[in-house]
């Protein structure tokens, strides 16, 4: 069974944030015909008013974290939101496995994504995405779980990226909506295709082909998953950004096989 219900909040003329905690449950049909809830955790991050690293967030972090942040991420909000997107993951962890956040075993995995290593997290994943004011962490019970946010672009998409993003079909597609959809629509229809290919455990290692969307009257953005076993879940918190989760509840492809815990 896949889950499309879209949990959305009003969008104020402000811009704030309307939504900081969600929790999501998703079900599909077991070989015994039942229903399995599979429960997933949705974290927003605000790093509007982070001007410096937080030391409780840094703490939470390994020393090679620490390091790598601060030589990597020479503007100082960029450099506090990722640590604390970081140490916020570790806590979120840390609480499933029933130890100190920066006792958690990660490690990336050869597309660059964390893995947590622990034998209590082998029935979970977890995905992260930022943006420049916002980072989204999600955690659930799953075989992949991806999430990308975007800020929408106030102008129309390049050819470059329109070209990188779409099938000729989905372009089509989305040439034909009005123009003033059409900037959201192709939020969306990246945050799908990205969301899916971290939930396949190859990230943009992966081709945005391989995952197509459709879009209905409205502008919105679909995913069309290669099999059964999905589930896509719409983030909507602010007016400025669009955010979608993807999880895989079942492996669906021996292709990636390989790459679930490396």
């Amino acid at each position: 069974m896949t889950s499309t219900t879209t949990h959305e909040t009003s969008e104020t003329a402000n811009g704030r944030f309307g939504m900081m905690l969600a929790h999501f449950a998703l079900g599909r049909r077991s070989t015994s015909s039942a229903m399995e809830e599979r429960s997933v955790l949705c974290r927003i991050l605000d790093g509007r008013d982070l001007d410096e690293v937080c030391p409780i967030d840094s703490a939470m972090l390994t020393l090679e974290e620490r390091a790598h942040y601060h030589a990597t991420l020479r503007d100082r909000r960029t450099c506090a939101l990722a640590v604390r997107t970081r140490a916020e993951l570790r806590r979120m962890l840390g609480r499933e496995i029933g130890v100190p956040p920066n006792m958690v075993p990660l490690r990336m995995d050869v597309h660059g994504k964390p893995r947590c290593m622990h034998p209590l997290a082998s029935d979970l994943d977890f995905s992260v995405a930022h943006s420049d004011e916002c980072s989204l962490i999600i955690l659930g019970e799953a075989a992949g779980i991806g999430v990308d946010v975007e800020e929408i672009d106030e102008h129309e998409p390049s050819d470059e990226h329109l070209e990188i993003a779409f099938t000729e079909d989905e372009f089509l597609a989305w040439s034909c909506l009005p123009a003033e959809l059409r900037r959201r629509a192709f939020a969306e229809a990246w945050t799908i295709k990205e969301a899916s290919l971290k939930a396949l455990g190859v990230g943009l290692d992966g081709s945005p082909h391989e995952i197509q969307v459709h879009f209905d009257a409205a502008g919105n953005a679909w995913p069309i998953f290669p099999g059964p076993g999905w589930a896509f879940e719409r983030i909507r918190f602010c007016p400025r950004h669009v955010a979608s989760f993807v999880a895989m509840l079942t492996p669906t492809s021996a292709r990636y096989a390989g790459d679930r815990r490396l």
